[in-house]
């Protein structure tokens, strides 16, 4: 009877044994990891409020991996837009209409300042940040911006701006060298000035204002705009025949001729003649002599900046225009350039959405930032046309037309980069992305602050009082050696003990 009440209470003894080592192994692992817990299991009724504040907690932290992404971007975009606005400042600087001293290849050293500056900007607009083109739109993985040799003097069969440029420039010029307008006279009283077809190239009759008197004016007429003044008699010294036209950059410009006394005749004057047939004969001289100026100065300058709209102002789906030849002096319209047989100076994404919407990134359970961008944003594409147009111009020295010429052109690119109104500017750009960078940092704290709070509640539910667990270790360690010294004794008892 006393075997089977040892053998009855030695196996209690031993599962309390073993119930009490596994609780001391449990507090020891509590005492050791500092958490109440392996498993959600050994947490508790308050399970379901760690699993919720940890997924909270990798939601956030999901969104700022995306903000540290989108700081990085954004970081390197707005140091190149601040040495973009830089670039301009120093191209406007080098940009003298005053000054004409060419160096050696017919250039000035502004122009060549600005080839240099165009060369870095180009490089600016391929910037990347971690394989990621930022100028590129949504087609990331590829450089959006040729080279800017490839970009001015083509590569292989692919023609450059350079190319285009000269081609244009006979397409405006046309063979006479009169602006695609010609002088003729009908009849020996009749003067005519006609343009030689319906295009878009050369000058471009607006209008006409005719202050002679003994003359009839007929037109001008519509595309292709004629106009017609015959002599009935002779006009009186002074008066004027003024013509409205168009250049080929859209500019105007007006063309005056004086009535001049037998003798009196200057630049800008046609004298009156012994007979109306003279004197119509010195209006045809005058009107052609005068075209031909135009066209040598102001038309050539225009051209070259009709020529950069060309080659470089592309977007939505567009492409570079080229000339539709040869015949180039005779062309009557432009054709789409191929990737075949023109350099298109921007490769990538050419969408016709928001340039910002290119790039988007959620920050923030209602909150989506958009901070994409296209190296072909009229911003861009403004400063990148006009500095190749002016770098790539050549002139002659002591050629008074150049001088002129090259004093209108760095004009009219000192106006163009210096952003007039209703042109995009680069600090518009800038304020856009630094919007998406401002809402983003705030997210950022937003989320610091929020995930710091839920770290202390899991830490609160899941974490162990190591106070409280060595209190409860030693007790049990206690209780342990206790029950340790209870079982030895027991199972040294016998009957022959016993009795």
């Amino acid at each position: 009877m006393v075997d089977a009440l040892v053998g009855s209470r030695s196996t209690s003894i031993v599962r309390d044994l073993v119930q009490l080592r596994q609780s001391m192994s449990g507090l020891e692992q509590q005492l050791a990891t500092g958490r109440k817990s392996e498993t959600y299991a050994g947490i508790g009724s308050e399970r379901s409020l760690s699993i919720a504040f940890r997924s909270d907690v990798s939601r956030l932290e999901s969104y700022q991996s995306s903000i540290t992404l989108i700081e990085l971007r954004l970081s390197i975009s707005d140091q190149v837009l601040t040495r973009m606005d830089g670039v301009a400042t120093e191209a406007r600087g080098s940009m003298d209409p005053n000054i004409y001293q060419l160096l050696g290849d017919g250039r000035s050293q502004g122009q060549v300042t600005s080839h240099n500056l165009l060369g870095e900007t180009l490089s600016m607009l391929n910037s990347e940040a971690g394989g990621r083109y930022l100028f590129a739109g949504q087609d990331v993985s590829n450089k959006p911006v040729e080279t800017v040799n490839a970009v001015m003097d083509g590569e292989g069969n692919r023609a450059g701006f350079v190319q285009h440029r000269d081609e244009r420039l006979l397409a405006d010029t046309g063979a006479s060298g009169t602006g695609r307008v010609d002088v003729t006279q009908p009849s020996t009283t009749q003067v005519q000035m006609a343009e030689d077809g319906v295009h878009p190239f050369g000058v471009k009759i607006e209008g006409v204002s005719n202050g002679l008197t003994n003359t009839v004016l007929t037109g001008p007429t519509a595309a292709p705009a004629t106009f017609d003044v015959e002599f009935t008699g002779q006009p009186i010294a002074g008066e004027t025949l003024s013509v409205s036209v168009t250049l080929p950059d859209g500019t105007t410009q007006n063309i005056e001729l004086v009535a001049a006394a037998a003798g009196q005749g200057s630049d800008n004057a046609f004298e009156i003649g012994a007979t109306p047939d003279a004197t119509a004969s010195n209006l045809a001289a005058a009107l052609t002599d005068t075209l031909e100026q135009l066209t040598a100065v102001d038309v050539r300058a225009a051209s070259a900046m009709a020529a950069g709209a060309d080659f470089f102002d592309y977007d939505g789906g567009g492409v570079p225009q080229r000339i539709d030849g040869p015949p180039f002096d005779s062309a009557t319209g432009l054709r789409d350039g191929t990737e075949s047989d023109t350099v298109f100076w921007y490769t990538g994404d050419n969408s016709t959405d928001s340039a910002r919407s290119t790039a988007t990134a959620r920050i923030d359970d209602n909150l989506t930032v958009s901070y994409g961008a296209r190296a072909n944003e009229e911003a861009f594409r403004v400063l990148v046309q006009n500095l190749a147009v002016f770098s790539s111009s050549t002139f002659t020295e002591d050629n008074q037309n150049d001088e002129i010429r090259y004093g209108l052109l760095a004009d009219k690119t000192l106006q163009n980069i210096s952003y007039p109104a209703g042109v995009q500017k680069l600090e518009q750009i800038a304020g856009e992305l630094s919007a998406a960078r401002s809402a983003a940092n705030n997210a950022n704290t937003r989320h610091n602050v929020k995930t710091g709070t839920l770290k202390t509640l899991v830490d609160g539910i899941e974490s162990a009082d190591l106070n409280e667990v060595s209190v409860n270790l030693l007790t049990l360690q206690t209780r342990l050696e206790a029950s340790y010294r209870a079982t030895s004794i027991l199972f040294d008892m016998s009957l022959v003990n016993y009795i």
